[in-house]
C-alpha cells in the first residue's frame, strides 16, 4: 500500500470514529434530558400520592377511634349484663 492510500485510510476511520463519538454525545445528551423529565415527574406523582395517603390514613384513623368507642362500650355494655347476672 502506497502513502497516500494509508493517509486516505486512517482519514476515514478517523472520520467514522468522530462520527460515533459526536453521535454517542448526543445521544446522551437526549437520554439526559428525558432522565431529568421523567425524574420531576416522579417527584410531582410522589408528593400527589404522599398527600393522599396522609388524607385516607387521617380517615382510617377516625374510623378506628368510632369502632374502637363502640367496642369499648359495647364491653362495658356486656360486663354491666354479666355483673348483674353474677349478683
Amino acid at each position: 500500500m502506497s502513502e497516500a492510500q494509508y493517509v486516505t485510510f486512517i482519514f476515514g476511520f478517523a472520520a467514522t470514529i468522530a462520527a460515533i463519538l459526536i453521535a454517542l454525545l448526543i445521544n446522551n445528551a437526549r437520554l439526559n434530558d428525558a432522565k431529568e423529565a421523567l425524574r420531576a415527574e416522579l417527584k410531582a406523582g410522589d408528593a400527589e400520592i404522599r398527600a393522599e395517603l396522609k388524607a385516607v390514613d387521617a380517615e382510617i384513623l377516625a374510623q378506628m377511634a368510632t369502632y374502637h368507642l363502640a367496642v369499648v362500650s359495647r364491653t362495658a355494655e356486656l360486663d354491666n349484663r354479666i355483673t348483674r347476672l353474677e349478683r
